[in-house]
């Protein structure tokens, strides 16, 4: 049968047969082919005895139709009998966003009727009577707000029989209520979602994310939303907050450090990847810290702190600089540099090798070992030395692994440092002598010929 003949069929019960059950029933089916018949509505309520299902009734008929005047009179005959106290989900919108008010967690008899109710829900589901057993589940609801298991089934239900918007309300309720369940959030974004409303869906998943209900996998899914659609800061925002209660999380502190290494900032990325890998490398995610953070800031190791090899192409940088002092000071020409200049540029190196021994490569095989070296005092092995270097998130040098080869004194690597400063100062004064020449003793202007005296000369 189609809507409007349920509908009226559901009338004469209640005119001619006086079946309340039959006429509620068929008001229901015709309710749900047509939801927009304010009038099914008004019939509806009269065969409810419940004064707050009465009243959600004639809301949703003065939700179609503000004007109807037997819905006014209904409601107003009602509200006048039940006092202010009757209230609805529908009397007056719910709003998703407000302050959260504490939920009111059931009491010892509260959790025995709310158990009797989920059985008798569940009974009359499979017996086929849906509505029946969505008023089990409302009635939970009218008990704890946001109980999960019959919040979910309710809704889903309810989105069977296309009763959208009465979903939609037991979800607005719990979340106007301050729930911190995560699945009705869900259910709450995939309802704006739906309505195609973008800003309740992102403030639903902002208020998501901070709750400290909320898991690892919730919270990367939002962050995931937010790359996603090209809204990196945003979804940095989220992280920020997500990790005040997520703090131990490994998971989320490497997004948030893939987040900022994108964004290019490195010191901070670095740090996030300090604090994930410190939680545990035994982890896949702590591996994958580990990893990172050594790409983000290369192991110094004995091999490269031991060889002479690097010290003395780190030298040799000096000398292509002093070569190019010297080619300057020679008019840009190799031919005229001369022996001096050239002697100048060995020297360079010879300063540059001990000037870098004393400051960057102390650790020279076998240097280090003839002069007297020790072996730096090893760190206790529940620490993790490679990380000590990263407290401060500003400092950007590599991380130190632990070394097993000796080190240069202070006292001599200061005799080193001002020898090689010192011959690096002579090396200068080879090289760029004519330079400094003319600094020291300048031509005097009278005896620089001037452009008409070379005319004269000339004629």
């Amino acid at each position: 049968m189609d809507a409007q003949t349920l509908f009226r069929d559901g009338v004469l019960a209640i005119k001619e047969k006086r079946d309340v059950a039959e006429a509620r029933k068929l008001l229901t089916q015709s309710l749900r082919l047509d939801p927009n018949n304010e009038m099914a509505w008004i019939w509806l309520a009269r065969t409810i005895s419940d004064s707050e299902k009465k009243l959600q009734c004639l809301d949703r008929a003065l939700g179609i139709n503000p004007a109807n005047e037997q819905a006014l009179q209904l409601k107003e005959r009602l509200l006048a009998t039940n006092g202010d106290a009757a209230t609805t989900l529908v009397d007056a919108p719910v709003q998703a966003f407000s302050t959260p008010k504490a939920v009111k967690q059931p009491s010892g008899a509260d959790q025995l009727r709310i158990q009797q109710f989920l059985r008798q829900a569940d009974n009359l589901l499979k017996d086929g009577k849906v509505e029946e057993a969505i008023e089990q589940w409302v009635r939970v609801l009218d008990i704890q707000v946001d109980h999960e298991q019959a919040m979910a089934s309710a809704v889903r239900q309810l989105s069977r029989l296309k009763y959208v918007d009465d979903a939609k309300e037991l979800v607005w309720r719990a979340l106007d209520s301050g729930t911190t369940v995560p699945s009705i959030y869900l259910t709450g974004i995939d309802i704006a979602r739906h309505e195609r409303d973008d800003y309740k869906a992102d403030e639903l998943r902002d208020q998501l994310a901070r709750l400290p209900t909320a898991d690892d996998e919730i919270v990367s899914n939002i962050v995931d939303h937010y790359t996603q659609n090209d809204q990196n800061m945003r979804a940095i925002e989220i992280l920020e907050h997500a990790l005040e209660t997520h703090g131990n999380s490994q998971k989320l502190l490497i997004r948030m450090a893939d987040l900022q290494k994108g964004a290019h900032n490195d010191a901070e990325a670095r740090r996030y990847y300090e604090r994930a890998a410190r939680l545990g490398m035994r982890t896949k995610e702590g591996k994958d810290a580990d990893r990172k953070l050594m790409e983000a800031a290369p192991l110094l190791s004995d091999s490269e702190r031991g060889s002479t090899m690097l010290a003395v192409r780190e030298a040799f940088g000096f000398g292509v600089v002093y070569v190019l002092m010297g080619w300057q000071d020679a008019g840009l020409n190799l031919v005229f540099m001369g022996p001096s200049r050239w002697l100048g540029v060995v020297i360079s190196i010879v300063g540059g090798y001990l000037l870098g021994t004393a400051l960057w490569s102390p650790q020279q095989r076998p240097l280090a070992g003839w002069l007297g070296g020790q072996v730096p005092e090893k760190k206790k092995r529940n620490e993790k030395p490679k990380m000590d270097v990263l407290n401060n998130a500003a400092q950007l040098g590599p991380i130190e692994d632990q070394t097993e080869l000796p080190i240069l004194s202070l006292p001599v690597r200061v005799v080193f440092g001002v020898l090689g400063a010192a011959i690096l100062i002579f090396a200068f004064t080879l090289v760029f002598d004519r330079a400094l020449d003319l600094l020291t003793n300048p031509v005097p202007v009278r005896d620089v010929p001037t452009l008409m005296d070379l005319i004269q000369e000339m004629e």
